[in-house]
């Protein structure tokens, strides 16, 4: 994969289990795009379909499914049935191995009547835990690293590295940040499940907090931008009206759905497209924090 070549992450949902059924809003879930090539998709929960055709035009051909809840791989028979067997795309499933035997038992039985074979829907790649594996992609080869999760269903993270920028995501977990420290190796953006209250399964808003503040290297997006090494940002939380509040988290760390995410090279430090910065509400974040802010308006908006 061509590193000069830039990446866009989109956020096409930040869902719990319950926000597609009853709020309307899309799953968690994001996607990767490059020169609006949409190449990669991070789970495909109830909701995520339409946000995709919504804010990528398309379903990406290489979808990475954490875990078997209907909030993170409901709508994927359906999307294979139509994409890969009535358009006739390549499509590639990605998973640990216990999550693939998950997703074929039990997520395609519904296809079962069909008489389809599930090779004849996609490809079925498994991703061995803390194994590296290349995946060739639409629009070349990333790399792939599996990580499991603190969470009820047997759910796996990821790191990714696409040329020299690297991104990490928990999926679905519980505080655990042994799993932030291995997927934040290398990585220039950290994405993590929370919410307002944490349990064994989803981390707080708190918990995330106060593992930034203990990571020098760290800091949440558009905080420190010129200082920090790995810049942390938060999905999963729920609908909108569950999202974070400045008093919970600086708002550029917070992910909204159609928001995008853009590494500038050299460095591929990652920046919030303008339109979505919201540089004032982390100013006032950071300053009740007690702490400063450097250059935040010249980095984030572009």
């Amino acid at each position: 994969m061509d590193a000069e070549n830039p990446v866009t992450l989109r956020c096409l949902g930040c869902g719990a289990g319950k926000t597609a059924i009853y709020d309307d809003e899309a799953s968690s879930s994001w996607a990767l795009t490059m020169n609006g090539k949409a190449f990669f998709l991070a789970d495909l929960g109830i909701g995520v379909c339409r946000s995709a055709m919504q804010h990528l035009g398309e379903i990406p051909c290489t979808i990475f499914i954490s875990h078997n809840h209907s909030d993170h791989a409901g709508e994927l028979p359906v999307v294979l049935a139509v994409e890969g067997v009535q358009r006739k795309r390549r499509m590639q499933v990605l998973a640990a191995p216990e999550v693939l035997s998950r997703l074929q038992t039990y997520r395609m039985h519904e296809l079962e009547s069909s008489g389809l074979h599930l090779d004849q829907l996609a490809t079925w790649t498994p991703t061995p835990e803390e194994e590296t594996l290349q995946v060739d992609t639409q629009v070349g080869l990333l790399k792939l690293t599996s990580f499991r999760s603190r969470h009820s269903e047997t759910c796996f993270g990821a790191r990714l590295e696409i040329g020299e920028l690297c991104i990490g995501w928990t999926a679905d977990s519980g505080y655990a940040p042994r799993l932030m420290d291995a997927l934040s190796v290398k990585c220039q953006l950290l994405i993590v499940d929370a919410r307002k209250d944490g349990s064994a399964e989803h981390a707080s808003f708190q918990d995330i907090v106060e593992y930034v503040s203990s990571r020098p290297q760290m800091d949440f997006l558009g905080v420190r931008p010129e200082e920090s090494l790995c810049h942390v940002v938060v999905i999963g939380y729920g609908a909108q009206s569950e999202a974070p509040t400045p008093e919970d988290l600086p708002s550029s760390a917070v992910l909204r759905p159609g928001d995008e995410i853009g590494f500038s090279a050299p460095h591929e430090r990652p920046f919030l497209r303008a339109g979505a910065c919201r540089a004032g509400e982390v100013q006032r974040w950071r300053a009740d924090a007690g702490a400063q802010v450097l250059k935040l308006c010249n980095w984030c908006c572009r």
